[in-house]
């Protein structure tokens, strides 16, 4: 595989990764308020991010707004992130 090639996969994977961490980062904020979750939109973002979302075994954190901190989609946040820095500067290497 030639190196030009190999860039622009990269670079893919790097987006999609980043796609995932706002996708995961909007489901923490539908479900961290209630009423949000509530909605038939939030149930939407809810359900299309399941997938996404590996279940650790963390327990989710209520919050005083009536929804949960969903610490399962927060690592996931983080690991999308830290996945991408890491492709980044293999990339940029290369």
């Amino acid at each position: 595989m030639n190196p030009r090639s190999a860039r622009g996969i990269a670079t893919l994977i790097g987006n999609v990764l980043i796609v995932l961490a706002i996708a995961a980062t909007a489901r923490l904020v539908v479900q961290f308020f209630g009423q949000i979750a509530a909605q038939g939109w939030g149930d939407a973002v809810i359900a299309l991010t399941t997938g996404v979302i590996i279940p650790f075994g963390v327990d989710a954190i209520k919050t005083p707004y009536g929804g949960v901190f969903d610490v399962n989609a927060a690592i996931m946040v983080v690991l999308f992130l830290l996945s991408e820095g890491l492709l980044s500067r293999i990339r940029v290497t290369d």
